[in-house]
């Protein structure tokens, strides 16, 4: 997001996150789907790269929001409620860190016979549970934060994601 463009939803700019974040998710998915057909090409990986990229920054920078702000907040109404989140998130870059070692292993020429297979498997199960997880934000936890905020915390929520830029 720009200096420009203003926060007015918080929720409605987490969701374009989302959209942003399934648009990279079907980068990656493609990538995969090209490295199961033809093996490593130069257009699979520059495909990873480019989804890398855009999770080491802007993903990053969404997750930042939802932990450091939306979280601490919705857990003042219903603590625990986001617990199961927060361990999702925690799996999914684990997940991501494991799919950059990867990735390192075979540009590095560090090929096993499983490192295919790897890279694979785990770009797949990024794709699976990131794509299950914004469809659980999007309809479930974000439904629920609009619910219970009240329009003071709605402004401070606003205001904190406002500060961290992308």
């Amino acid at each position: 997001m720009n200096e420009t463009q203003s926060v007015s939803d918080p929720i409605s700019v987490l969701m374009q996150e989302h959209h942003r974040a399934v648009t990279q998710l079907s980068v990656l998915e493609q990538a995969v789907n090209s490295i199961n057909a033809e093996g490593f090409t130069r257009q699979a990986f520059e495909s990873i790269a480019e989804a890398i990229r855009f999770f080491e920054g802007e993903f990053r920078q969404h997750d930042k929001k939802e932990e450091q702000f939306l979280f601490p907040l919705l857990e003042k109404h219903e603590p625990g409620i986001t617990r199961e989140y927060r361990n999702e998130h925690r799996e999914l870059w684990s997940a991501f860190n494991y799919l950059l070692s990867c990735v390192h292993d075979v540009e590095d020429g560090r090929l096993r016979g499983s490192s295919r297979q790897e890279l694979v498997e785990t770009a797949t199960r990024i794709v699976r549970l990131l794509r299950a997880h914004i469809v659980n934000e999007n309809t479930i936890l974000f439904v629920k934060a609009k619910k219970l905020f009240s329009e003071v915390e709605y402004k401070e929520f606003r205001d904190s994601i406002a500060t961290i830029s992308v």
